[in-house]
């Protein structure tokens, strides 16, 4: 059971990408209103899985208020090192931010360390810097202001995911829809005065244009943290998002190339062995 839903977390980032790739190839612009509006539909994912039963407490609001910090962060810090900085550096660092709960379970939840899991996590790495090596050369140069927003973008990152698995921790794994709901509330609420400050004069035009992009990246979105919420009591960290990382690469590399008819370079093919032998091996 635990793998299926593995494999429906891995599924649903993808969706979340196709959709974000779909969107800026379609419609373009709109940063803060696609993040608002998919922040809202995830939203109501939260809503439909708690089945109106809601128990909300001062402790779960504590951490629904760490998480939409670390979430805004994450999103904003992503948003600025793309604009100002190469995007295959950015997708690797951002990839790579996982790495914090894993490493996090490991130094401070007591949980064992095999020989497999070093080499399935030294593999994974591996194989997110091949996946992101790309043909073009001419993308911009790195700079200390990307170098700040991009390592503010990995720690908001991977913030998010050691907060839900920290708060299933703390509460015996209750609580889960009330974290994320108050998060999202929050996390809609300063998405949607961005967008009415930097793009109040387009975001009309591009909400209606972007509608099925951004509740489907939502809808993802919401899977993916409801089923890494329930997974966090049965799964130590340090297995469980090496796997996601790991099946993520190979997922997105076969989209590329089915789906975007897109060549890969050797360098590339080696990755997506490497992420598939990195599953194996935390597995073992």
């Amino acid at each position: 059971m635990n793998f299926i839903l593995l494999c429906l977390i891995i599924i649903c980032i993808s969706v979340q990408n196709v959709a974000k790739k779909s969107y800026n190839l379609r419609v373009g612009g709109g940063v803060y209103s696609f993040s608002a509006g998919s922040a809202l539909a995830a939203l109501v994912i939260f809503f439909i899985t708690s089945g109106g039963r809601l128990d909300f407490n001062v402790e779960t609001l504590w951490w629904s208020m760490a998480f939409a910090l670390s979430y805004i962060v994450g999103v904003v810090a992503s948003i600025y090192a793309i604009k100002c900085g190469p995007l295959s550096l950015t997708s690797l660092f951002i990839s790579c931010s996982l790495i914090i709960p894993t490493l996090y379970g490991l130094a401070f939840l007591g949980e064992p360390t095999s020989e497999w899991l070093i080499i399935g996590i030294l593999l994974l790495l591996c194989s997110l810097v091949l996946v992101n090596i790309e043909k073009k050369t001419s993308e911009r140069r790195i700079t200390l202001k990307w170098g700040i927003c991009v390592l503010v973008a990995f720690v908001g990152n991977g913030a998010c995911s050691t907060v839900q698995k920290l708060q299933q921790i703390s509460s015996g794994g209750l609580y889960k829809n009330e974290l994320m709901i108050v998060a999202l509330i929050i996390a809609v609420l300063v998405m949607a005065t961005m967008t009415a400050f930097t793009e109040r004069k387009n975001a009309f035009v591009q909400c209606k244009r972007g509608f099925w992009h951004f509740t489907l990246c939502g809808v993802a979105n919401g899977v993916v943290n409801y089923l890494v919420l329930v997974l966090s009591n049965r799964l130590p960290a340090s297995v469980m998002f090496p796997i996601i990382s790991a099946g993520g690469v190979v997922l997105a590399s076969l989209i590329a190339i089915f789906f975007y008819k897109e060549k890969l370079q050797w360098q590339q093919w080696l990755g997506m062995l490497l992420g598939i032998l990195a599953i194996v091996a935390l597995n073992l």
